[in-house]
């Protein structure tokens, strides 16, 4: 195992954090941990991203909202190199995410947490084994070491005490927290949440609100939500990116954005069913379609 991971989870121990950025590429704090530049992405023909432009700040929570279908889980990916565009740059880091070599990027992935909407638990081990599992895989940490990570990771989401029950005894709020507990496992720079929010009672959504703050607070990293829920997210996001067509249409304080007049807020945040999302996909002429002859008048 490297010198610097060993390190690393001798601070982890010592509930300290500890930043894990590559030393060979030095970064400030005024620059964005994630930049989004002419980002151009088209899939089966359709336009997802056109030039998209977008910073997320160091040591912030920012949320990525927008109708369905407008690639916010798309630009996770691309974050994480899981997809890329067919024009523009993705950096993390000061890295960008395109030029990576297949390690390069593993190693990236190792500073980026991803907390899965369906939480994404693995059925057939306890909470305790689905924490310990990026360890097992990635590691050679020993058992007693191993034990005592995953027990400070359950321990910092509320569920220590959970650790021997299966996926199929816990709630749907203790399993988000479970995931959560797994993807800050290895002290992430960045966590990205796709929906953290969805099939949430009251009670367990301000428990995820308070431990995605309390994290991003305590631990000094960059968080990355996208999510539907503005009363949510106006509790504990810093900064809102309103997409849709393929570009930022409105970004600014959660408090506020809905506010701002524009015809895209007052749809999105308002419900309206008809607006710059059009109620109608795109089609050809309806009475044409149907085989009626083509009006002349």
């Amino acid at each position: 195992m490297a010198r610097e991971r060993c390190f690393g989870y001798l601070v982890l121990l010592s509930s300290r954090p500890f930043p894990m950025t590559d030393p060979l590429r030095p970064t400030t704090d005024a620059e964005p941990l994630v930049s989004v530049r002419g980002l151009t992405t088209v899939l089966n023909g359709k336009t997802i991203f056109d030039a998209l432009d977008m910073d997320i700040p160091r040591g912030r929570i920012t949320a990525i909202m927008g109708p369905s279908g407008t690639g916010k889980t798309t630009l996770l990916k691309h974050i994480t190199g899981q997809m890329t565009g067919d024009a523009g740059r993705v950096r993390v880091n000061g890295q960008d995410v395109g030029e990576l070599s297949r390690s390069q990027l593993f190693k990236l992935r190792e500073q980026i947490g991803y907390l899965f909407q369906n939480s994404a638990l693995l059925t057939d081990f306890d909470v305790f084994e689905n924490v310990a599992f990026p360890l097992r895989q990635h590691t050679d940490l020993s058992e007693e070491l191993i034990r005592n990570v995953v027990l400070l990771k359950l321990q910092a989401v509320g569920l220590r005490g959970a650790a021997a029950l299966m996926p199929s005894e816990l709630s749907g709020g203790m399993a988000r927290r479970v995931a959560l507990a797994r993807a800050i496992v290895f002290d992430p720079m960045l966590i990205l949440y796709d929906e953290p929010f969805v099939g949430l009672d009251p009670i367990a959504l301000n428990q995820v609100l308070k431990l995605i703050r309390t994290l991003n607070d305590t631990l000094g990293i960059t968080s990355v939500l996208v999510a539907h829920e503005l009363d949510a997210i106006k509790q504990v996001a810093d900064h809102v990116y309103l997409i849709a067509n393929g570009k930022v249409v409105a970004q600014g304080d959660p408090k506020t954005i809905a506010d701002d007049g524009s015809p895209w807020t007052r749809q999105f945040f308002g419900g309206e069913a008809d607006g710059p999302v059009p109620f109608q996909y795109p089609a050809g002429d309806y009475a044409q379609s149907l085989g009626f002859p083509r009006s002349q008048a």
